[in-house]
């Protein structure tokens, strides 16, 4: 909850929100206290009943059966070889005695191990059955593109055959989806909210796994320049420079491998260079004098508007240069004319674009259309006339 709360601080000062989430903070605070003194009352009662069992019961047993044995012991307890006796056999009934109320005491802490052993043994399970399944689906795919599919369309093309998306809560999205998505024909995936446009992007990438139906895409490469390359519908700002911001997720070494292709020593000078031309491109240039340079260290997510994080969201696109860029809305905290200017760039770097968004001014920049038609998943391919 506070976590969340961090998150969102801002727009529950917007709302006046204060009260209700205090009194939200406040309740959940009082089930886990509530709940962390049962469990205390819990253990301290069992800790009550083992140590009781384990500790204390075994000599009071032991003092009533020994005070029974010499009671009923025939003989002049006076000799030494009778008191021998007695002593002896005293020990052995205590022993037996206590050896038989610490096995009870261990049958008691049974369960507990065995939840432990259980909980081990299902994540290694689990475990296990995730490497199963990446393997078999990594041989699937790698069969099926293979034959079905030419070498020229598994590298350059995106294609979905007969392909059914269901989340998570077994909710269908998308029913026998067919498209295919080739190099220059970018994609513009419309349709209400919540019809299931991102969840289609979530397949491409792999976060939900393809239920039936068949997904061929290019390798997903993040230091080669090639295939695919994702913007997220929510920005994300990681920890580090103002040059992070634009290489990630690329290291500052990879980066300027990657700007030149090998090490040298203006290796720095060099991407700075870069990366300047891509902020003048994204028209974020004024943040080098308002941060300090490419070295400065901010939280960023607090110091950048949406708008700003946004693009610089595009930029690690236009510096990646990918084959194919996946753009989950995620530009819809820009004006108009930034948006366009930034499609016009994406298409001026030759990136195929596969767009989630509602907006008719990006139409124009897109040559196919995939569109929602009715409540139960069926989406229809067409040709956007320009």
């Amino acid at each position: 909850m506070h976590e969340r709360l961090r998150t969102h601080a801002e727009s529950v000062a917007f709302f006046g929100g204060g009260a209700r989430e205090k009194e939200m903070i406040e309740s959940r605070y009082t089930e886990l206290f509530n709940h962390s003194i049962f469990l205390l009352k819990k253990k301290w009662l069992f800790g009550i009943l083992d140590d009781f069992v384990t500790k204390q019961l075994p000599h009071n047993v032991t003092w009533g059966l020994s005070l029974l044995y010499a009671m009923e012991h025939k003989g002049d307890r006076a000799k030494t070889s009778t008191q021998g006796e007695l002593a002896h056999a005293l020990r052995f009934l205590a022993s037996v005695v206590s050896q038989s109320f610490l096995a009870f005491g261990d049958i008691l802490e049974l369960h507990r191990k065995f939840l432990e052993l259980s909980g081990g043994v299902n994540r290694i399970f689990e475990l296990e059955e995730l490497l199963n399944a990446a393997q078999h689906e990594d041989s699937h795919n790698g069969s099926s593109t293979l034959s079905n599919l030419t070498e020229s369309q598994s590298k350059n093309a995106i294609t979905f055959s007969e392909v059914d998306i269901i989340t998570p809560t077994q909710k269908m999205l998308a029913k026998q989806l067919t498209c295919v998505i080739a190099p220059g024909k970018s994609l513009l995936v419309t349709g209400p909210n919540g019809s299931g446009k991102s969840s289609i992007f979530r397949v491409l990438r792999g976060l939900w796994p393809v239920v039936s139906g068949r997904l061929v895409k290019p390798l997903h490469k993040i230091n080669s320049g090639s295939g695919i390359f994702y913007v997220p519908q929510r920005p994300y700002t990681c920890l580090g420079t103002l040059r992070d911001q634009i290489i990630y997720p690329l290291s500052r070494d990879e980066a300027e491998k990657r700007a030149l292709g090998q090490e040298s020593v203006g290796a720095t000078e060099s991407l700075d260079a870069h990366l300047r031309t891509i902020l003048e491109n994204v028209k974020l240039l004024y943040l080098l004098e308002r941060e300090g340079g490419w070295d400065a260290n901010q939280n960023w997510e607090d110091i950048l508007s949406l708008g700003e994080q946004q693009r610089l969201g595009m930029a690690r696109l236009f510096f990646q240069k990918p084959q194919f860029g996946i753009l989950d809305e995620c530009t819809n905290a820009t004006s108009v004319d930034v948006e366009e200017h930034l499609y016009s760039l994406a298409n001026d770097l030759g990136i195929t674009v596969i767009t989630s968004s509602q907006r008719p001014a990006l139409i124009p920049f897109h040559s196919l259309e995939l569109r929602l038609i009715d409540g139960e998943g069926k989406w229809e391919l067409r040709t956007i006339e320009q």
